[in-house]
């Protein structure tokens, strides 16, 4: 996998600190889609900027064999991060997820829910972050796993990617009921995703952000982008 110099990295990033910003939070929770430990500890090191790594399996289409293991063998994993260090190194992750739901959410990306799901209830003090297929409206579904039969604290939940269905208020709100946090994370990701769809303008989603505030949903909503392929 082709990696941006970690100059250019730290370039970005003491922009950001230039802003303000102080923390980080890295959703890259798999060596299947890029995770580097040792490199997130060498950015916060030469910049001083406080990088929360994640841990969790994504999408099966990326993982692989890696997610094909028992619930408990997947919750290990992530345990084993969290509290002893990502891989040989001592690095431990502070978040969990990205974890992934496709629009097909295969029977391997169930287990890995109800494993990531079975970690945070092991760990009560750490957030839960799920990747969404925006375009569709599977939260019922996947807080049935998570809240329902799993017993995971709502808000210890955030679902990422709720751009897309912005303007499907009834739905929003159907979520943010059950006391979850949506994630607003594709501001400024101008592109189209190849049998899902367009992802929402900027206009768009802070008109959708904003009604959702008007509705007294402020403590529920949270703004990042996603520069995996963000358009410069």
């Amino acid at each position: 996998m082709d990696r941006k110099p970690i100059e250019d990295v730290i370039f970005e990033i003491n922009n950001f600190i230039s802003l303000g910003g102080r923390t980080i939070v890295d959703a890259t929770g798999s060596e299947s889609i890029g995770r580097d430990a040792q490199a997130l500890r060498e950015v916060a090191l030469k910049t001083g900027l406080n990088i929360v790594a994640s841990s969790g399996p994504y999408l099966e289409k990326f993982e692989s064999q890696r997610i094909h293991k028992t619930v408990d063998e997947l919750a290990a994993t992530i345990d084993k991060e969290l509290n002893q260090g990502i891989g040989d190194t001592d690095i431990r992750a502070g978040m969990i997820g990205e974890i992934g739901v496709s629009p097909t959410f295969t029977e391997a990306e169930h287990n890995s829910l109800r494993a990531a799901s079975l970690a945070q209830i092991n760990n009560p003090h750490v957030a839960m972050n799920i990747h969404m297929p925006g375009w569709l409206r599977r939260g019922d579904e996947v807080l049935d796993i998570v809240l329902g039969e799993m017993g995971v604290s709502p808000n210890k939940v955030s679902l990422a990617h709720s751009d897309p269905s912005g303007k499907d208020v009834a739905y929003q709100r159907k979520m943010l009921d059950k006391g979850v946090w949506l994630e607003f994370d594709m501001i400024g990701l101008d592109i189209t995703f190849p049998k899902e769809g367009i992802a929402p303008g900027v206009q768009e989603t802070a008109d959708a952000v904003a009604h959702l505030i008007e509705l007294g949903y402020a403590d529920q909503l949270v703004l990042s982008h996603d520069v995996f392929l963000k358009q410069m």
